[in-house]
């Protein structure tokens, strides 16, 4: 995800991926969640710091941290985090496999994604990683 200024996140409207069997309070593995992402267009921001995750919002969060470089923040997007772990620990794909981490799905909602005068929408989940 590009953060160019014009991004803005709306929780729970009907285009929310409740379908997919996503909903606030659902546990699952980080190894489906990366598959709905593929499959279907989701946007995952996985956080890591609880208290900010359980009692903020994304766009307070995004404004926050707009000046901290994504792999510093106390979330980030799915594949971001999947490539820095990559990164720096050879093991964590395997380890994944095996055992994948647990995620609790804390909101889901659109993404709204501003290019010029066109809006781009996009269903997103708000997870965070146990």
């Amino acid at each position: 995800m590009t953060e160019t200024g014009y991004e803005t996140f709306s929780s729970g409207e009907p285009e929310e991926p409740g379908p997919l069997g996503l909903s606030a309070g659902a546990r699952l593995g980080l190894d489906r969640l990366k598959g709905l992402q593929e499959r279907h267009e989701l946007e995952v921001i996985l956080y890591f710091d609880e208290d900010l995750a359980r009692s903020s919002t994304l766009d307070a969060d995004f404004a926050d941290f707009r000046i901290v470089p994504v792999q510093a923040r106390p979330f980030m997007p799915l594949a971001v985090f999947l490539r820095v772990m990559a990164e720096h620990d050879p093991g964590f794909a395997d380890r994944m496999r095996r055992e994948p981490p647990v995620v609790e799905i804390l909101e889901t909602g659109t993404f709204n994604r501003y290019s010029g005068c066109v809006r781009c929408t996009r269903p997103y989940v708000k997870g965070l990683l146990l």
